[in-house]
């Protein structure tokens, strides 16, 4: 498993901070860079709108962490992966499989 993890990202967490008008302010802040497999599993075409939308997604896997956290987003390259959810397939806490969808910038 491990000679597959080649790529590198950035895991990010939301941070809410208050702002003036009561409400929050969501930024997005590094947790910790992670070597991880990535690979494309499904794209698929959706109109909103009248526009055509390209919704990709990603199965990645990673190193098992105890400290993942509930919500987040990995930043590959100039790609944002928002996580939809996470998993360890055999229970063995060896790795976590994310099952991700690419963000549309």
């Amino acid at each position: 498993m491990i000679g597959n993890l080649r790529t590198r990202l950035g895991l990010y967490v939301p941070q809410t901070t208050p702002d003036t008008m009561g409400g929050v302010q969501t930024s997005w802040v590094l947790q910790a860079t992670l070597w991880a497999h990535v690979r494309p599993q499904t794209l698929n075409e959706t109109t909103e709108q009248g526009r055509v939308r390209v919704i990709r997604s990603y199965k990645v896997t990673i190193r098992w962490r105890a400290d993942f956290p509930e919500r987040a987003r990995l930043i590959w390259g100039n790609r944002i992966l928002n996580v939809l959810s996470a998993s360890d397939p055999d229970e063995r806490h060896e790795r976590l499989h994310l099952v991700c969808e690419e963000e549309e910038q």
